[in-house]
């Protein structure tokens, strides 16, 4: 199954790129001698007019026999103005050309299939609205709707984070529905300097907004509160008061504000582990409570929203060695105050691995502040490429759900849409991983070989057509790439000499070309044994 894999992704790319040659010389008149895919002694073989068609066995490859392509070809008298090198030097450009632009032009194919195939979206509906953030400033709350960006409809949430992501500092203008009403609102995202997936710098704009909504599940820190006197603890989830649902950790805040010293009859649900064979599953048993705030509290419930408590710490972690503790609440970061554990983690990831000083709360105990270092840790993703993130190793209680896909419109507007945006960010990235390994930015530790794609195929395979198309795409952009370096024996090395003859007003010497073949053949050994190399030590060395 993997070497079908193998073959199904590498197929369709070697045929392509050399469709563009076969299509480019048909369309200018260069007479073409054979179209083979694979490498070898033909398997098969048919001749329609003047071309042979062929299917060799070594899939590695292909190539289009041209006439005059070489110096040496000998042509026909008769065929003289069919021949590659007696063609205009735009035409020759333009054949040689097309088989790495088809490849490069491939993906709007692949992609477009991929985003056609999707028949919902996450709908652009905002589900928490963080502290301090453009949004908050703008009064945005959850639930709302942006139907329109700068007159421009959104129809999903990939949409308008598209649209605020190429934004940042630049006030736009939000059509937003609330309540079946709309208004608008002007909201400025706030700059923040990320980096994108080859580590570059990326200014982006950022609303504070996530599409999740929580559950309206508690935090207790006060074992004197009604809450805590009543049974109530730590990670339970409220479903109703006064018999009114409670669906989100908003609704939950809203209702507490507004009760005061009311009684309040809760209903709520507590997660229980059961072990089974199988494992430990959460079991959620309903129960019910009647709080009546005292004034000795301070007509406190005692009720939290549960999103800065501390639901795990893991073992040996930098969260373990400062002192936190399972039922911790989160205060403060740096003398920050949070409400919202994004917040505590957009604060931590802006840190890095610098000293953070976080005030915490226990249960039964005053607040203190401990310093916390968080550590990088690497990871291996299915391909077998690493990553790297920053650990902190408390996890938090979210119980949390997005808002249910809806059905697209205009499935194919969209998926042209998509299309063309995921090309034109694939064509940025390759380029400038191209640049970054000229200027030796990235090492060529990163390069991989056929050994790599082998085992890449058959993974991508079994995650589903989808996986499959993605990773077509990416090794059809590469290929293009690849085929235009400026390197002899490639289609970039031959653009490259016709290029020279269009400065020197004539050809390259055969002696020339001879010495620049050489060389360019040298350049591709070396980097096929590096690549091959890498391989062998990733997949076959690295446990």
């Amino acid at each position: 199954m993997q070497v079908l894999a193998f073959i199904l992704l590498i197929g369709p790319l070697i045929f392509f790129h050399e469709l563009g040659h076969l299509l480019a010389a048909k369309l200018v008149n260069v007479k073409v001698l054979r179209f083979s895919l694979g490498f070898g002694r033909p398997l098969a073989r048919i001749r329609i007019g003047e071309t042979e068609y062929c299917l060799a066995p070594i899939p590695l490859g292909g190539y289009v026999k041209l006439l005059g392509h070489g110096p040496d070809d000998e042509i026909p008298p008769q065929e003289e103005d069919r021949a590659l090198r007696n063609k205009p030097l735009w035409a020759r450009f333009f054949v040689l050309g097309a088989g790495p632009l088809f490849n490069l032009a491939l993906p709007l194919v692949l992609y477009f299939a991929f985003f056609l195939g999707h028949t919902v979206v996450g709908p652009p509906v905002i589900g928490t609205v963080l502290d301090d953030s453009a949004a908050a400033a703008a009064e945005l709350r959850a639930g709302d709707r942006v139907v329109e960006i700068d007159g421009d409809d959104v129809h999903s949430w990939r949409d308008m984070q598209t649209h605020v992501r190429a934004a940042p500092e630049r006030e736009l203008r939000l059509q937003i529905e609330r309540d079946g009403v709309r208004f608008d609102r002007f909201v400025t995202p706030r700059r923040m300097v990320t980096q994108d997936a080859l580590g570059e710098p990326l200014p982006i704009g950022l609303l504070g907004v996530y599409p999740w909504i929580y559950a309206p599940q508690i935090g207790i820190v006060d074992p004197t509160s009604p809450a805590f006197e009543e049974g109530l603890r730590t990670g339970d989830i409220i479903t109703s008061i006064n018999g009114e649902p409670i669906h989100t950790v908003e609704q939950l805040e809203d209702e507490l504000a507004k009760t005061r010293d009311a009684s309040l009859r809760l209903t709520y649900l507590r997660a229980q582990p059961v072990r089974s064979d199988l494992g430990t599953y959460l079991w959620f048993e309903s129960a019910h409570a009647r709080l009546l705030p005292r004034a000795e509290t301070k007509f406190s419930t005692g009720m939290l929203a549960a999103n800065t408590f501390i639901r795990a710490i893991e073992p040996a972690s930098p969260a373990a060695r400062a002192g936190l503790r399972p039922g911790d609440q989160i205060l403060s970061v740096d003398g920050r105050p949070i409400t919202r554990w994004e917040t505590l983690a957009t604060l931590l990831d802006r840190k890095a691995e610098a000293p953070v000083e976080l005030e915490v709360r226990s249960l039964g105990e005053s607040p203190r502040k401990v310093e916390v270092t968080q550590e990088t840790k690497r990871w291996r993703d299915v391909y077998r490429q690493e990553h790297s993130y920053l650990w902190l190793g408390a996890r938090p209680y979210q119980s949390r759900a997005l808002p249910p896909a809806e059905p697209i419109r205009g499935r194919f507007t969209y998926a042209v849409r998509a299309a063309v945006d995921e090309t034109v960010s694939l064509i940025e990235m390759m380029w400038t991983s191209l640049r970054q390994l000229v200027t030796l930015q990235r090492g060529v530790d990163e390069l991989t070989s056929v050994v790599g794609i082998f085992n890449v195929a058959g993974t991508a395979a079994e995650r589903g057509p989808g996986e499959f198309l993605l990773l077509m795409a990416l090794i059809s952009m590469n290929l293009g790439f690849v085929n235009l370096l400026p390197i002899p024996i490639l289609d970039g090395g031959h653009l490259m000499f016709f290029t020279l003859e269009a400065i020197r007003r004539r050809p390259l010497g055969q002696r020339a070309r001879e010495i620049a073949s050489a060389i360019g053949l040298v350049i591709i050994l070396v980097l096929l044994l590096i690549a091959l190399r890498n391989d062998v030590i990733r997949f076959w060395l690295t446990p």
